[in-house]
């Protein structure tokens, strides 16, 4: 049986215990991601240290929001507005502060609706090891499935599994089955959210446009 790596109020757990917070910034060489390919070693420092940034750029300050469905009102995070604010380019750091401050609510189930977007920013780092796990069944309660990275150890990345304890749902990841990264939307929200992340490891400033936006390109490099 291998681990899981999820979060609680914004901080890092392995098999649900607390882990000291990784540095992040400038840990790799500031040419390291300049060629387009992000994958790398599935060590624990580097799994910690991506799930640590993500948890730093986006859950934590952005938080949850409210999006309304067909079906009626929903607390996800609308990706809608995850797409504007990182779809296309980043906004400056302190913009990106106020931003957050000022228009996103606070929640106590901050990773809820995030499942998706972590899945596929920390799959362009992890692919070779990790694959896209999704759960068998829908949850009434998001009218969703729930998606998380695996690898063949049984290990498991699942930042957003926070939301579903707090519902008390017990059967997140059950018969999980291995899927394609999800194109669209999400692929091109996960690569300038997985660029936004080489910048604060590398500490340097390059062209996104080096970056493959679909699976099935970055995972031939």
């Amino acid at each position: 049986m291998g681990f899981l790596l999820s979060s609680r109020s914004g901080h890092l757990c392995i098999d649900g215990k607390r882990v000291l917070k990784p540095h992040t910034d400038g840990l790799f060489p500031s040419d390291q991601f300049c060629s387009g390919d992000l994958s790398i070693p599935s060590t624990d420092r580097n799994i910690l240290t991506i799930s640590q940034c993500f948890l730093d750029l986006y859950i934590n300050p952005m938080g949850l929001l409210q999006e309304k469905r067909a079906k009626g009102k929903k607390w996800l995070h609308s990706t809608l507005e995850i797409e504007r604010e990182f779809g296309e380019s980043f906004q400056t750091e302190e913009a990106q502060k106020q931003s957050s401050k000022d228009s996103l609510p606070a929640s106590p189930h901050q990773t809820r609706g995030w499942h998706l977007f972590v899945m596929h920013t920390l799959h362009r780092f992890f692919w070779k090891d990790f694959d896209c796990i999704r759960g068998s069944r829908k949850l009434e309660e998001t009218d969703d499935y729930h998606w998380w990275l695996e690898n063949s150890s049984g290990d498991m990345i699942d930042l957003a599994e926070e939301q579903y304890q707090a519902s008390k749902i017990p059967t997140l990841r059950e018969q999980g089955k291995k899927l394609k990264p999800l194109g669209n939307r999400y692929s091109a929200t996960s690569k300038a959210m997985a660029h936004r992340i080489t910048e604060v490891l590398s500490s340097h400033h390059y062209d996104p446009s080096v970056i493959d936006q679909y699976a099935n390109a970055y995972m031939k490099r």
